[in-house]
């Protein structure tokens, strides 16, 4: 669990930088829901939406493991992983981010065309935010498997 709480704590930071530093509206997703509103505990998207998940996902639980007689933990936690892959948004709004500032400022020759005919500014989003991304897509991926300690 600690390195999913540290893999939170990225993304929230990132968010801010975005913020703070770039001139747009976030991309909301419910983890930058629950920590830009904390003073309404009750309503925040993040605490609703796991607390329906594991209601829903522990009757789902508790029939298939009462049917079959396997362990469940995996089902169990199926859709939490779901919901925090779809945290990791974070990074492909920052790609965009800087996508749009390397076309803007160092390779305007790619302006006009589309994203996909300009090699060296993908080349650099895959080197620089690409193994962030794929970190915690494992990282999300041990925690499922119970291997984030």
């Amino acid at each position: 669990m600690a390195r999913l709480v540290t893999m939170f704590i990225i993304l929230i930071a990132i968010q801010a930088c975005i913020l703070l530093y770039h001139d747009s509206s976030p991309m909301d997703n419910a983890l930058w829901t629950f920590v830009n509103g904390m003073d309404s505990w009750g309503s925040l998207d993040f605490v609703l939406a796991i607390f329906g998940i594991a209601a829903g996902l522990y009757g789902v639980g508790i029939a298939v493991g009462t049917i079959f007689g396997t362990r469940t933990d995996t089902l169990i936690f199926a859709s939490a992983v779901a919901g925090f892959l779809s945290i990791g948004y974070v990074f492909s709004n920052l790609a965009g981010i800087i996508r749009a500032e390397l076309i803007g400022r160092i390779f305007t020759t790619c302006i006009g065309q589309p994203l996909a005919f300009c090699t060296p500014v993908n080349l650099m989003i895959a080197v620089t935010i690409g193994p962030f991304a794929l970190y915690y897509v494992m990282t999300v991926w041990d925690w499922w498997k119970g291997r984030d300690m």
